[in-house]
Formats: C-alpha cells, structure tokens, sequence
C-alpha cells in the first residue's frame, strides 16, 4: 500500500504551498506521492474564496520536486476539451520527469460551472464524455504522431501529440467516477486507477460493481489501482481509523487530505499522527 497526501491550492500563499511541497518531497519519505484539485474558487464557502488555479500550480510544484508522483484529484473534464488536456498532461510529464498521473472525473461544481459560462450538461451526458475524453487521451498518448478518432461528442482528425509524454505510452489515468452502472464500468475498461469517493460502506459497494464490470470486460483487476482520499475534519485519531480501515479492505493508495494552510509543519504532523502508524500497520 502507498499514502499520499493532497492539499487544495485555496485559501493558501504560493510561497506557503511551494514550501509544503519541497518539504514532502525532501524529508517527509512516508508520502509517495502528493495532489491537488481542480477548481477556480475555494469551496470553504459558498462565495468562492480565493484559489490558485490547479495546472500552474502543479507544473510550478512539478519543476521544485524530483521524487513525488503528483497529479490532480480530479480534473473536471468539462473545463477542458481533452485533446487540450492531452497536450497539457504531456507538458507536464515532461516537467515533472515522468511523476504525472492525470487525475480525470466528469465534473460536479454547478455553481462554478454557472459563475464563469461553462456548460453544464446532465450527469448521463457528463459521463459520456468522460468515456470519450478518456479514450481521445489515452489514443494521443499511445499514437502521438496521428490519431483520428470518432468518439462522440469528441473527435480527433490527423491529430498529433509531439512531443508525446515522457512515460511511455502516456501517464497512468486514474478516473475519479463513481457511478455502478456506467462510470465503473468506464474503469474497468479504459483506466489504469480509480479514485473512490463516500463513505466506507458505499466504497464496499463500488468496489464489488468494478469487480463485477472486470469480470465483464475480461479485465484482471489488479490492474487497476484503487485509491481513496481520507479526510481530517475530525481530527488526527478519526483520520487514521478510517484510513486503517480502507487499507484493511485492501485499497492500494491512501491519500490523506492536508491542510495546505498549515505549512510543512502541519504536513509533518500528519505524518507523525497519520501516514506513520498507518505505514507501520500494512508492513
């Protein structure tokens, strides 16, 4: 089992973030890899506080670092037309030397959709073009001199990707859907993980549908790196109960979720209080 840890980029001063992030990556050896979200607007309130945007900081987080995978949880398909997104994701594998994972979900913020004019479709077409990002992405990646491709409502004609990633064959994609019926079984077809989100019972369940859809596919499920974000609103005790209990039900990567305001010295104690004897547990 791997931990991470993730902090927002909102409501936080780069050079606190930039000095959280090198500190991970230079002492803090329990974390193997680190995350940020994708959003324009802080969601502490309902106004939308301040929040740096998620690309720029990554890649600017991705050039200071040399040892942590890294990538969003996740991405919002919706603000980005994927053949973009596959140019951008490329770039910063390049940056951050082969670290990137990309991090893609179908989107869910309405009220930041509304704010800056970008469509909002419903969720069975959201997850219609999760799939076919997914698959224009992965394509561009894996032929990145020429891809046409017809994937509604996505299309690619003689399009390139040059240069291609630094992974071969493109970073992995994790996709952050949750939805038993047809996001899983998105997973199961096209993914390289998946980024489970709810409560323990409700990840139970999703985790026996994708075992389900596997099996339907034809697709080993080790294969697919299950992660889950396990948050602190409680405390450090509550964060490491529930983190133990998903790396009890076999989950790959743990990601505890940091408060980025609280600098690296709040990132040590969560590995002092967290990631440590949560490490000490799976060995």
């Amino acid at each position: 089992m791997r931990i991470g840890f993730k902090t927002s980029q909102a409501e936080v001063e780069w050079p606190t973030l930039l000095a959280t992030w090198e500190y991970a990556d230079a002492e803090l050896t329990v974390f193997e890899s680190a995350w940020v979200f994708d959003h324009f607007v802080s969601l502490a309130s309902d106004e939308g506080g301040p929040c740096h945007e998620g690309w720029s900081v990554l890649a600017a987080l991705a050039s200071r670092t040399t040892r942590l995978k890294l990538g969003h949880l996740v991405i919002s398909n919706t603000y980005r037309h994927p053949a973009v997104l596959a140019k951008m994701g490329a770039t910063l594998d390049h940056i951050a030397d082969g670290r990137f994972v990309l991090g893609l979900g179908a989107g869910w913020h309405e009220r930041e959709h509304s704010m800056y004019g970008i469509p909002f479709p419903r969720i069975g077409e959201r997850i219609t073009m999760l799939e076919s990002a997914t698959r224009l992405v992965k394509a561009l990646w894996e032929s990145p001199a020429g891809v046409s491709l017809a994937a509604p409502p996505y299309a690619l004609t003689d399009a390139v990707c040059e240069p291609p990633p630094r992974t071969p064959g493109g970073p992995p994609v994790w996709l952050g859907t949750q939805g038993t019926k047809r996001g899983l079984r998105i997973v199961a077809e096209h993914a390289d993980g998946w980024n489970a989100t709810g409560d323990f019972e409700a990840f139970l369940e999703k985790r026996d549908a994708l075992l389900r859809h596997c099996d339907a596919v034809g697709r080993d499920p080790a294969e697919i790196e299950t992660s889950v974000q396990i948050f602190g609103f409680e405390g450090p005790a509550k964060q490491l109960e529930d983190a133990r209990r998903y790396a009890d039900a076999g989950v790959d990567h743990v990601i505890l979720i940091a408060a980025a305001k609280d600098g690296p010295e709040g990132l040590a104690r969560l590995a002092r209080e967290v990631a440590e004897p949560l490490l000490e547990r799976v060995r």
